[in-house]
This record gives C-alpha cells, sequence and structure tokens, in this order.
C-alpha cells in the first residue's frame, strides 16, 4: 500500500524478495557462463533465448495477425530474468536492487509485484512496437526504468501533496532525459533504448493509477 513520508522501515521479507529475483537473474547468467565455455552443455543460453527472451519479428506476426510462436504469450515477461553477458546482468542487478528496495518501502510487496510485471510488458510492448531487430531482447532493465518511473511519479505526487515547486523535478526530469539520450546515442548497438522507454512509461502509468490524487 502506498503511503507518503515520514515511511515505515523495510521489511525483512522485502528485502527477501528483491534479493531473491536479483538471485534468480545471476544463477541463470552464471549458468549461462558455465555453458557457454562448455562446463556444463554448450548451447543452454540460445535455446533459453528461444524459449524465453523477446524476439521482434515474432512480436510483428502477432500484431500482422500472421501465425506465430506460443512463447509471444510469455515472452513479454520472462525476458526481464536473462541477460546477454555477465556484464550486463552485474549492472542491471546493482539498480534492480537499489530501486528495488526503494519501491518495496513505499509501495509494499503486492504493489512491487504489480510494478515488475507492468514495466516488464510495457518494456516489451514499446521495443515490440518501435525497434526492427531480428536479436532477441533480454534484461531486467525495462524493469529498472520503469520503477524510476514510479519513483520518480511518487516525487512528483509527494511534492504535489505538501504543496511544493514542481521546478526542481521538471529539472531533474530533463537531466534524466538528457542523460538517457546520450548513453542512448553511445551505446546504440547494445542498448534497447524503446524497452527503457516502456519500462518508464509503464511504472509511471501504474505509480499515477495507484497514488491516491489530491483532494480538489
Amino acid at each position: 500500500m502506498f503511503q507518503f513520508p515520514p515511511l515505515p522501515p523495510l521489511r525483512s521479507h522485502h528485502r527477501r524478495i528483491v534479493f531473491g529475483l536479483t538471485a534468480i537473474f545471476a544463477v541463470i547468467e552464471v549458468l549461462f557462463q558455465l555453458s557457454d565455455v562448455g562446463v556444463l552443455p554448450q548451447g543452454w543460453r540460445w535455446e533459453a533465448y528461444q524459449q524465453f527472451s523477446f524476439y521482434d519479428p515474432w512480436f510483428d506476426d502477432l500484431v500482422a495477425g500472421r501465425p506465430a510462436p506460443p512463447q509471444v504469450a510469455w515472452n513479454m515477461l520472462t525476458y526481464a530474468f536473462l541477460h546477454g553477458s555477465l556484464e550486463h546482468m552485474l549492472m542491471n542487478c546493482a539498480a534492480f536492487m537499489a530501486l528495488g528496495l526503494v519501491t518495496m518501502r513505499i509501495f509494499g510487496a503486492p504493489l512491487f509485484a504489480l510494478f515488475f510485471g507492468a514495466t516488464a510488458v510495457g518494456g516489451a510492448l514499446c521495443f515490440g512496437l518501435i525497434a526492427q531487430s531480428d536479436a532477441p531482447m533480454v534484461g531486467v532493465s525495462g524493469v529498472v526504468f520503469g520503477l524510476i518511473g514510479v519513483l520518480k511519479y511518487a516525487e512528483l505526487a509527494f511534492i504535489r501533496h505538501r504543496g511544493g515547486s514542481v521546478g526542481a523535478f521538471a529539472v531533474s526530469m530533463g537531466g534524466l532525459v538528457a542523460i538517457n539520450a546520450v548513453i542512448s546515442v553511445l551505446l546504440a548497438d547494445f542498448m534497447a533504448w524503446e524497452t527503457h522507454l516502456g519500462g518508464f512509461l509503464a511504472g509511471w502509468f501504474a505509480a499515477w493509477w495507484v497514488i491516491p490524487k489530491p483532494e480538489r
């Protein structure tokens, strides 16, 4: 349940949920790494990608009414549990833990679960509608940017709740957009900015939906 500051303390089950999800991301990538180098049977990464990554051509087939593999039904969520490399997983997990714990403290576990699902799906939908890619899309960064969207809307709601100015908030939003635009240009071949955008928008609107509106 959403609560304006002062916030309740972070509870042990909040940590277990966030750390547990992070552990799942890490274990999956470690297994992929071991498979890649031949310690485990090789090919696990690509076999998992075929079943659980988000694949834009399949999504395009679905939207166009053409036959699409059944994986499309769950790939809009499961892609978030896979990563492209150890570095990719570590960067995403660090951000996910930090933002996840803050989100848990403000909103609690049920809404956190809602945000996770909504932002993963939102990121996949935006990628599917905008991107033109034949490569599998993986990573929890859509959820990471979704949690940023959740927390930024919560920040705006708190400013309005206490009757403050939104000027500094607008500057912070402009800075966030500018930083991500630069990163998107520099890492265009490695980063799915469409997923980040979709996750952020889904998080923003999900938070708008659950946070009480001020009485007029």
